[in-house]
């Protein structure tokens, strides 16, 4: 009995290790800032740092933040201006135009993942907008699959079905072999 808890524990250690390098290979991204405290027309300019990219992926990243304005569904998307060649960080300019309860999401322009961060209410006066910054033309990534990361988690489950099948395999061997 304590050789198969162990053997188990062992395919147990085993399945979550290769889940979690799986896990790891996943990006993110960050923001220097947020937007509250600024008003409608007011440029909000923040950093945005693509996270654990590989240089490939950073190299052909295309980012930007969506807005959402909740109260009437208006969308608008502001691409990303890179910062720095290679090393992840871009530029973000965003204006809201009009007082509301605004959504914001950071998409990374390669994986098709949006980050969503909590709801901002814009109020105050609008500002007299000193340059109208359009919207980008490139439609925005969707957010299908934004989820749970299902496959690096069916990996581990498999890596740790194989390993306790291999197990006791290995332990009915031994129970059936005849001692001298």
């Amino acid at each position: 009995m304590r050789r198969t808890v162990t053997v188990f524990m062992l395919a147990l250690v085993t399945a979550a290790a290769l889940s979690t390098a799986a896990l790891a290979k996943e990006g993110g991204v960050e923001l220097s800032s947020t937007p509250s405290g600024t008003s409608p027309g007011e440029p909000w300019i923040t950093t945005l740092n693509l996270i654990d990219g590989t240089p490939e992926m950073i190299a052909q990243a295309k980012p930007g933040i969506q807005i959402t304005n909740l109260d009437t569904g208006r969308q608008i998307d502001y691409s990303a201006k890179p910062l720095a060649k290679g090393k992840g960080l871009y530029t973000v300019r965003v204006v809201f135009p009009e007082a509301g309860t605004w959504a914001y999401s950071v998409y990374d322009g390669v994986t098709g993942r949006m980050y969503e961060f909590p709801a901002v209410e814009i109020t105050g006066p609008a500002a007299a907008p000193t340059v109208k910054t359009p919207a980008a033309t490139a439609k925005a990534p969707s957010s299908a699959g934004d989820g749970f990361p299902v496959w690096p988690l069916i990996a581990g489950l498999s890596a740790f079905a194989l390993a306790s099948a291999a197990a006791a395999v290995i332990i009915r061997r031994r129970q059936l072999r005849p001692s001298h």
